[in-house]
C-alpha cells in the first residue's frame, strides 16, 4: 500500500509568557510527543482522542499552517516544513468550519473565489460548483449571501469549498462537531461517498461512533501522544471479553466518593470512567455519565446496590457492546467525553 502521509516523531511545543509584577514568567506545553504513524492511499483514517488531546495542532502541522517544533512529515511525498506549496497544491482541508469563508459573498463568489486561487479554469470551476451543489443541496441558498445562511448552510459552503480542487487528500477537523444529527448523517454519507471515489480523507473526532462507522483504521490519541492505533474490529476485539454499561445519575453524586471507591473495589471491575454532561436531571440541569466495564460478566444487581446504599439515584442505564470508548478507558481511566486541555499542565521555567 502506497502512504499518502508518513509522520514521524512529530513534537510540537507551544510557549507562553505571562507578566507577573517585573517578572515574565515562561511555560511550556507539549501538544504532541513524538507522534509517528502512516496513512495509507484511498483510506479512511481517524485521528480520535478527547477535546484537548492534540488533534487540531496535528492536522495543521499536515496542513502547513502550523511548524512543528521537530519531527518530520510528509505528504503525498512533500516535507510539510521544506515543500509547503507543493503540498497546499495538492490537498484541501476544512478547519474552522463556517469560519473558513466569507460572509459578505455568497457561496457560489466563495465557490469561484477558492477555486481562482487554485488556478482552476472558470469553465472547469462552474461545472464543479454545479455538482457540489447538487450533491451537497445548496441549489436554495447558494446565491444568498452567507450572513443569511443558518450554521447547517454555512457549514455545507465549507465543505463544497473543500472539494473545489478535486483533491486526491482531503483533511477534515471535527467535521459534525456542530452539526445535529440529520446534517451530520448526511455529511457522514458524503464522506463514504468520496472515499468510494478514490480520495483519502484524514479526519479528526471525539465521537467515537462516528470513527467506527467511517473508519478503515483509527489512532487514539491522547496527551499528545498515540495510544493505539489499528482497525476499529482490532481495537474492540481486543476487549472483546469485556461487558460494559453507561449509567446517568445526577452531579451531586461526585461529592459522594464513597460509591466510586465500592465499584471500583468489585472483583469483576476492570474500568471506571465518569463525564459531565450539561442539561440533565441533576442539580442544576446537570447530569454525570459513569461507564463501568468488567471483564467476563458484569454483575448489574452489585452495582446498583451500591449505588442504592450511597443515597444516588439512577437516571438512566444502557448495556452496550463494547466500543472505542471502552478501549480509550481501559488505556486511560478516562472518558472520550472528557476535556483533557486542564490536564496539560505548563512547565514553568
Amino acid at each position: 500500500m502506497n502512504n499518502v502521509i508518513e509522520v514521524k516523531e512529530i513534537t510540537k511545543i507551544y510557549t507562553r509568557k505571562k507578566r507577573k509584577w517585573f517578572k515574565v514568567e515562561t511555560s511550556e506545553v507539549r501538544a504532541l510527543k513524538g507522534v509517528s504513524f502512516e496513512v495509507y492511499e484511498g483510506e479512511i483514517f481517524s485521528l480520535l482522542g478527547p477535546n484537548g488531546a492534540g488533534k487540531t495542532t496535528l492536522i495543521k502541522i499536515l496542513t502547513t499552517l502550523l511548524l512543528p517544533t521537530s519531527g518530520d512529515a510528509y505528504v503525498l511525498g512533500f516535507d510539510v516544513t521544506k515543500q509547503p506549496n507543493e503540498v497546499r497544491k495538492r490537498i484541501n482541508a476544512m478547519l474552522m468550519g463556517e469560519r473558513s469563508i466569507y460572509w459578505k459573498l455568497t457561496g457560489r463568489q466563495n465557490l469561484k473565489y477558492f477555486a481562482a486561487l487554485y488556478h482552476i479554469p472558470s469553465s472547469v470551476a462552474n461545472e464543479r460548483i454545479e455538482k457540489l451543489s447538487k450533491d451537497l443541496n445548496l441549489q436554495e441558498f447558494i446565491d444568498r449571501k452567507v450572513e443569511t445562511y443558518s450554521s447547517g448552510q454555512k457549514f455545507k459552503v465549507a465543505f463544497a469549498k473543500a472539494l473545489i480542487n478535486d483533491p486526491p487528500l482531503i483533511f477534515l477537523d471535527e467535521p459534525t462537531a456542530t452539526l445535529d444529527p440529520r446534517a451530520a448523517r448526511e455529511v457522514r454519507e458524503i464522506i463514504k461517498q468520496l472515499n468510494d471515489e478514490g480520495k483519502t480523507i484524514f479526519l479528526t473526532t471525539h465521537n467515537m461512533h462516528e470513527a467506527d462507522e467511517l473508519s478503515h483504521r483509527v489512532a487514539i490519541l491522547d496527551l499528545g501522544e498515540i495510544i493505539e492505533l489499528d482497525t476499529t474490529a482490532a481495537l474492540k476485539n481486543s476487549i472483546s471479553q469485556n461487558e460494559s454499561i453507561k449509567i446517568e445519575i445526577p452531579d451531586y453524586a461526585l461529592s459522594h466518593n464513597s460509591w466510586q471507591e465500592k465499584i471500583k473495589s468489585l472483583s469483576f471491575v476492570t474500568d471506571m470512567g465518569i463525564a459531565q454532561k450539561i442539561n440533565g436531571n441533576g442539580n442544576n440541569g446537570n447530569k454525570v455519565v459513569v461507564r463501568i466495564v468488567s471483564k467476563g460478566k458484569l454483575n448489574l444487581t452489585e452495582i446498583l446496590s451500591i449505588f442504592e446504599e450511597s443515597g444516588v439515584s439512577i437516571i438512566s442505564i444502557n448495556s452496550e457492546l463494547p466500543s472505542l470508548e471502552d478501549v480509550f478507558l481501559k488505556k486511560t481511566g478516562r472518558l472520550l467525553s472528557q476535556d483533557t486541555s486542564q490536564l496539560k499542565k505548563p512547565k514553568r521555567r
